[in-house]
């Protein structure tokens, strides 16, 4: 796995695919007898499977988030995993809705929990250095209701690519809320987003399923 030198942050990538599913619990299992052993031979290091339950017209949207340590091992195994899950997954009636590929920049905390929210973000380019002190700046104030957090940008996602990302977990979409209410309303954090020229795009919740 790359290490960052100038952050010591660990380099990664994420492939985040958005399904539609009839079925959530039929496809949880098509998808771990079908695409995920490939994804596994490949390399990846971690799969979750997510279904946003906020997050207007996104609600109902199947996650799967499949971590590499390459972009190169990423494309290998989602090519093998579309090509052998294809047939079961046109059976079940899915639909792949998107895929992007996500640069992790940062991450602070243990990234798991049995919710989350994502939070997608438009600003002005900032260094690996920047990246790290941010990520502990709103870790500080984020981690009072959550359980890990990770930052990232998209670096292939059509007309998305460029945004960052935002991904938090937690136990309770409650105190996550609590705790992002307040970080939002500290004066600091306001005059960090409006020094970095940062605007929120979106903001969708979910919870994990696999």
């Amino acid at each position: 796995m790359e290490i960052n030198e100038n952050s010591g942050e660990t380099m990664s990538y994420t492939v985040a695919n958005m399904l539609r599913a009839p079925d959530p619990t039929l496809f949880v299992k098509a998808f771990n007898a079908n695409a995920r052993p490939h994804m596994e031979s490949a390399g990846a290091s971690r799969i979750r499977i997510s279904q946003t339950v906020m997050g207007g017209e996104q609600a109902g949207v199947i996650g799967v988030a499949v971590e590499f340590d390459s972009i190169d091992s990423a494309v290998a195994g989602i090519s093998a995993a579309s090509a052998a899950a294809a047939p079961k997954m046109q059976e079940a009636g899915i639909q792949l809705i998107s895929r992007v590929l996500v640069q992790t920049k940062a991450e602070r905390g243990t990234p798991d929990g049995s919710f989350g929210s994502i939070l997608q973000v438009s600003g002005d380019p900032i260094d690996d250095a920047t990246w790290a002190s941010n990520a502990d700046t709103y870790w500080s104030h984020m981690s009072a209701g959550s359980t890990g957090q990770r930052f990232g940008q998209m670096i292939a996602a059509g007309e998305r690519t460029g945004r960052y990302i935002a991904v938090t977990w937690t136990d309770s979409l409650s105190a996550l809320q609590e705790a992002s209410t307040a970080m939002f309303a500290d004066a600091s954090i306001q005059q960090l987003l409006a020094n970095q020229n940062s605007q929120m795009i979106s903001r969708t919740m979910f919870r994990q399923i696999g």
